[in-house]
């Protein structure tokens, strides 16, 4: 998934820590060896593969599919599983750390979808999903969120804990005498600096962006979010996106969603959706944050309206 991942537990007992803190590494190394489309040998890139025809899923892949295209029901498609094939014309083929600009690159020829999200089928008797042909998964975007939920289910039998799997948080009861986990969200400006503070606690809390997955291809800049209309790389004026939800899986999910819309977008939805916490950075600077994020909030910064 190619990034720092944390887990923390409370508990008196050392040995217990250690063996569940061990657990949580053992499941986030099955998450990425499954759900990998850089790995030829993961259950998902054997489904990419499969396109056209039933494939057998494993329990993980079968679970996260579904999950994805739950969400993409509900935010009527903004959030699309189906991107991968756009994920690799814009360039991103291979794990991010392997990607380096490619000026000289002719420029990418953009493919219109062949099918999308609800054309999928499962078979629940087989545990079989048939995509259609043309069309290649990518679960990038729901399946850190989704894999550090399981995770704080390990942990949460011990005591108060938290996940953090690379930006995507999902946090449960407060440490002892607190009232919940202090937490920061990074400017994404300047990422060495916090650009707010949060106390959260039985939450999930995710940032998705543009501000960190770029590269050029052909003298053009890209990033790795899909506008799923266009297949292309987002044309955005939200450089990132904070939201605070029930789950890691759903704030995953909001904050990827909210960043590809756009601000002029994203104004309805927060008047719409007043009890989702959510905070905007716009690519000149300003912000943006609703009533129900300021709440959480323990340091202000300007308020764009």
């Amino acid at each position: 998934m190619n990034c720092q991942m944390t887990a923390q537990v409370c508990t008196d007992d050392a040995g217990e820590a250690r063996t569940a803190l061990l657990a949580v590494d053992r499941w986030m190394q099955r998450v990425e060896r499954e759900l990998s489309r850089f790995r030829p040998d993961s259950d998902l890139s054997r489904l990419n593969a499969a396109a056209g025809r039933p494939y057998r899923a494993g329990a993980l892949l079968w679970q996260v599919t579904q999950a994805a295209l739950v969400h993409a029901a509900a935010t009527d498609g903004v959030f699309d599983p189906t991107i991968g094939r756009a994920l690799v014309e814009a360039g991103y083929d291979r794990s991010f750390e392997l990607i380096t600009d490619r000026r000289d690159a002719p420029r990418s020829a953009f493919s219109l979808p062949v099918a999308t999200w609800r054309d999928i089928h499962f078979d629940s008797e087989r545990r079989s999903i048939t995509l259609p042909e043309g069309v290649q998964l990518d679960l990038g975007g729901i399946a850190k969120g989704w894999a550090a939920d399981r995770a704080l289910d390990i942990l949460q039998p011990l005591g108060p804990a938290l996940v953090d799997a690379g930006g995507d948080l999902v946090i449960g009861d407060p440490p002892p005498g607190e009232d919940g986990w202090p937490l920061a969200v990074a400017d994404p400006l300047s990422p060495e600096n916090d650009l707010v503070f949060l106390t959260l606690a039985n939450a999930g809390l995710a940032t998705s962006g543009t501000d960190h997955r770029r590269w050029r291809l052909g003298g053009r800049q890209h990033h790795h979010l899909i506008d799923p209309a266009r297949r292309q790389p987002a044309r955005t004026d939200i450089l990132a996106a904070s939201v605070i939800a029930a789950t890691a899986t759903q704030a995953d999910v909001l904050a990827l969603t909210l960043t590809v819309m756009g601000s002029g977008a994203t104004d309805a939805w927060m008047t719409t959706h007043p009890h989702i916490p959510a905070l905007l950075v716009l690519n000149d600077g300003r912000t943006l944050q609703n009533p129900a994020f300021a709440r959480h909030a323990g340091a202000y910064f300007p308020i764009y309206a």
